[in-house]
């Protein structure tokens, strides 16, 4: 049930309330996060008391579980079982089922960490099965692929598919149906290149200050953990000093975090001016900024799980607005970056570099994948031929 909804009459009971629950803390936890939903927040969403939502769940994370685990069984019940079906076929199949389900792909990414250990597991083992499902078949119809190879570009597809749930682009369903589907396709079909280079992560400057030594702990730290989980005195540890301290430096947690949200988009903003300084061509200024993003998420994954999970805990104070707003900026000079290399709808140019930038995202915080050979120039030609 979308919040823009109706909800039932208060006193009645719905048959499908449970559901109506269930939908409607989906698209709280991915509008607000999880840590900033109450259960009164969801129960007032279907216009109900609490007490009407802990008589079928035990509470928020079990809710949670429930969003994920509905998502995912919805896709492994789509998965094709005809052998006979070819790669487009299930690039279509998966685009749908992610479309249906758009919204649980932030939960799954961003909010899983909120899971027991219990219920994370029960959740990893239905990934698991589902990017094996697909490793299986696309290894089954390219055997020229070797098994990581093929894994490779399962994870790539997949990723492209649920960057929709980070983004509110929309198009018409079947028009949206057909584009993931081709996005995927391309993903699926392309021939991973001739490097048998492993993934190492690149070495960390030096901090030049206390204070990017704060930063670069609290990032590590958010990345890890969770911004809500962590605290000043969690903070001062890592750097090797008392919780207090870190006020020399910063007046809060909330500005640590924008503090490190903003270096890294003034790091995408100087690789972007690089590549309109050394790019002659639309073209040539498109790959090269897109390649330095896949750089630079596979060289700084912590600070890459940061942007993407943590700009949600931002108040709306002038300095986080101020985040938020070369964020903005910097994902728009990038649409209109593309738009000059490749003339197309604005609304499906926005949804081809958003899918490039977070499969490259979710590759780089994925550390299995760093003992494929070639993973950083599959990813870089991945992220290019999204953006076609």
């Amino acid at each position: 049930m979308s919040l823009s909804a109706t909800p039932p009459p208060r006193g009645t009971r719905p048959r499908n309330r449970r559901a109506l629950i269930r939908d409607a803390a989906t698209e709280l936890f991915a509008q607000r996060g999880y840590a900033n939903v109450a259960v009164s927040d969801i129960a007032a969403a279907v216009n109900v008391g609490a007490s009407a939502v802990y008589r079928h769940y035990a509470g928020k994370a079990d809710l949670l579980f429930d969003a994920i685990d509905t998502a995912l069984e919805a896709t492994l019940t789509a998965l094709p079982t005809d052998e006979g079906a070819d790669l487009p076929q299930i690039a279509a199949v998966l685009a749908r089922a992610t479309l249906d389900t758009r919204e649980a792909g932030v939960l799954l990414q961003r909010e899983s960490r909120n899971l027991s250990p219990d219920a994370a597991a029960q959740i990893r083992k239905k990934r698991v099965q589902i990017s094996g499902w697909l490793t299986t078949e696309i290894a089954a119809r390219r055997p020229e692929l070797t098994t990581e190879q093929a894994e490779l570009l399962g994870v790539c597809a997949s990723d492209t598919l649920t960057s929709i749930s980070f983004h509110r682009q929309v198009l018409p369903r079947p028009e949206f149906d057909d584009l993931l589907a081709d996005l995927a396709t391309r993903i699926l079909r392309m021939d991973p290149p001739a490097d048998t280079t492993r993934e190492t992560r690149a070495r960390r400057p030096k901090p030049a200050s206390r204070a990017d030594e704060i930063l670069d702990a609290a990032t590590d730290l958010f990345a890890e953990r969770g911004y809500a989980e962590v605290s000043i005195d969690d903070i001062g540890a890592a750097v090797g000093i008392a919780g207090p301290s870190v006020y020399n430096h910063f007046a809060s947690k909330q500005d640590i975090l924008v503090d490190a949200l903003a270096r890294g988009l003034r790091g995408l903003r100087a690789a972007m001016d690089t590549a309109r300084d050394e790019g002659r061509t639309p073209a040539e200024v498109l790959r090269r900024l897109s390649d330095a993003y896949v750089d630079l998420t596979l060289d700084h994954p912590s600070l890459v799980i940061a942007m993407i999970h943590e700009l949600i805990h931002l108040g709306s104070e002038a300095r986080a607005a101020e985040a938020r707003r070369l964020q903005r900026e910097f994902i728009q000079d990038w649409v209109a970056l593309a738009g000059a290399h490749h003339p197309d709808d604005p609304v499906v140019t926005r949804i081809k570099v958003q899918a490039a930038q977070m499969m490259a995202n979710d590759v780089a915080r994925t550390p299995r994948l760093r003992r494929i050979p070639g993973l950083r120039a599959t990813a870089r030609d991945a992220a290019w031929l999204l953006q076609q």
